[in-house]
């Protein structure tokens, strides 16, 4: 029962080689034996043991759903009516949710069970999934090093192996970043794709809110359930066009990641795909220096002001705010509450986004092409003590790669790439398409799992 893809389960509960109980019992013990990695908040075991005798049942009487009886884990800022919505922080604790989020409904109307809230960056605002509150969540290769963040205990538990799937939330890579140090797919949708209103968030500019898995196949299934439509027709690499923009995103890479990410678009030529090397998108360095905390902050007050409010939590900002746990967390949400960016501020950032849009799509156009490439983060993935040190700031570089997509709202998606030989942790490749070029951005990725026997 290890290292099952969701299409393996969904297959022998159906045939009835495996029982949905019996695999849950599996992954309740797994996910024990494998604590010290921390990568859940919280499992609440009696209710996924009850789910799952409900889903053979189903499957007996000839009843199963879509994903009938398939775990999936949740990010503990997604909304589940009667869960408490923790978000990584002390002044959330104990608040459950008085309602569960589209997103979650959907899958939990297709069958899945919920499988346990995961540990995340406090707030989701960091990269690393350090969290003095709730500990850190640990590198499943190598205990020392970050799974990424902010979705890092969804990640982590899909590479152990714990549950096939999970649910994470991306405002600046929080999907793609833990995806690639983990060694797992992990897809930004277009925002709205996936309904975007999925519990507690701060940008609804920036934010998307998307699946990790093990298997390519397992992102389609999961894109299906929630969107309605049919996945793309199967592509052959003569029939995909990939761009290669090599300013900024190839620039200033760790030599290990550029060895290793030149070799791949080495792979990715012999293999028959067409590599266009010609040409860039200029501003991407300038737009990530200037418009990264404007275009996050200046909606936080008023976002999290709903939030509480819709759910009816005896919570003040100010109280969330005086408890948070994580210093550099603290000082940017007291600066996004006290200081936010002003009107003249926000505006240049939106100005400046409209015309990247404007040079991505020209530059998409121009070409012809179905995506760009370009090794997922710079560096390799830190250790977690990196994060805590006086260079902590320079590892802000890890995300350089992953805010195109958020300023664009553009579909992304990360592929194994290759593992760090110092550390044996993985490092990931990502592809973006145009916004709403999910589908195809899919098969395309698809595409080259296949031809890189991935």
């Amino acid at each position: 029962m290890y290292r099952l893809s969701i299409r393996d389960l969904l297959d022998g509960f159906s045939d009835g080689t495996l029982s949905c109980e019996a695999y849950t019992r599996r992954v309740i013990q797994r996910a024990q034996d494998l604590k010290v990695f921390n990568h859940f908040v919280s499992m609440d075991t009696d209710r996924m043991l009850k789910n799952a005798q409900e889903a053979d049942a189903r499957y007996k009487s000839k009843t199963n759903r879509p994903l009938e009886g398939i775990l999936i884990a949740m990010k503990d800022n997604i909304d589940i009516q009667g869960q408490v919505t923790g978000a990584g922080t002390p002044g959330l604790a104990g608040l459950k949710a008085k309602h569960t989020a589209e997103v979650a409904r959907r899958l939990f109307d297709a069958g899945a069970i919920p499988a346990g809230r995961t540990v995340m960056h406090e707030l989701a605002r960091g990269s690393s999934t350090t969290n003095p509150y709730t500990g850190d969540s640990h590198n499943f290769h190598n205990f020392d090093y970050t799974c990424g963040g902010s979705s890092g205990g969804s990640a982590g538990a899909v590479a152990a192996d714990i549950v096939p799937a999970a649910l994470g939330t991306d405002t600046a890579g929080s999907i793609r970043i833990p995806a690639s140090y983990s060694g797992v797919y992990g897809l930004r949708p277009t925002s709205k794709r996936w309904p975007s209103n999925y519990g507690l968030k701060f940008t609804h500019l920036r934010d998307s809110v998307g699946p990790l898995a093990r298997s390519l196949e397992d992102i389609a299934i999961l894109d299906q359930v929630m969107t309605g439509e049919e996945a793309h027709p199967e592509l052959l690499p003569t029939e995909i066009r990939i761009g290669v923009p090599r300013s900024h995103f190839w620039e200033g890479l760790d030599p290990e990641v550029k060895e290793c990410a030149e070799q791949f678009l080495v792979s990715v030529k012999e293999k028959g795909f067409v590599v266009i090397e010609q040409g860039g998108i200029p501003g991407l360095a300038e737009i990530f220096r200037d418009y990264l905390h404007p275009s996050i902050n200046h909606e936080i007050v008023a976002i999290l002001q709903e939030y509480i409010q819709y759910h009816g939590h005896n919570v003040t900002m100010a109280d969330i705010a005086e408890k948070i746990a994580t210093p550099v967390v603290k000082e940017g949400f007291g600066k996004a509450m006290n200081n936010p960016p002003s009107e003249e501020v926000v505006q240049s950032a939106m100005e400046a986004r409209d015309k990247l849009i404007h040079d991505v799509q020209k530059y998409f156009q121009d070409h012809r092409l179905d995506c760009i490439l370009m090794p997922a983060s710079k560096i390799p993935a830190p250790t977690l003590s990196a994060f805590k040190s006086e260079k902590a700031g320079e590892l802000l570089v890890i995300v350089e790669n992953h805010d195109c997509a958020n300023v664009c709202n553009n579909p992304s998606l990360v592929i194994p790439g290759g593992y760090s030989r110092a550390s044996g942790v993985p490092f990931g490749m990502q592809i973006e398409g145009l916004s709403g070029s999910d589908s195809r951005l899919i098969a395309v990725a698809r595409a080259i799992q296949n031809a890189l026997q991935l």
